[in-house]
């Protein structure tokens, strides 16, 4: 007789943040961080920061499992005149770090975040 052993399905990084309202909290924070920062808030003047939430939602989602769609725009096109430098983006993920560690994200989670940001990073970095 032949024993079968159960695949489990591991959890989607969607579903290990907490779904949509922790993914929802996170961006909320992450974006909050960013647009009051002194060394990067510039960057968010005259932003409809609602709509940015929604958006940056949207593709969170997406990217971590979750079943919503994205509605902006491609990376490129988003940050494109924007001029973000390297350590625009450095700080712009320092603020994304400690607004995960805020959310008691473990760090297998953060790592994973950590990792789909710097992924984008050659779309974002214009300067």
């Amino acid at each position: 007789m032949e024993t079968t052993i159960p695949i489990t399905q591991k959890a989607t990084l969607y579903e290990r943040l907490g779904g949509e309202a922790g993914i929802r909290k996170i961006v909320n924070d992450v974006l909050d961080k960013n647009h009051n920062n002194s060394l990067i808030g510039h960057h968010f003047q005259n932003v409809n920061m609602n709509r940015l939430k929604q958006l940056v939602f949207e593709f969170f989602s997406m990217g971590t499992g979750g079943p919503h769609h994205y509605t902006g725009r491609d990376m490129l096109t988003a940050h494109t005149g924007l001029n973000i430098s390297e350590a625009d983006f450095q700080i712009a993920n320092q603020d994304t770090l400690q607004a995960l560690k805020e959310n008691g994200v473990g760090e297998a989670e953060i790592n994973e975040v950590i990792t789909i940001l710097n992924s984008m990073k050659e779309d974002i970095v214009r300067k």
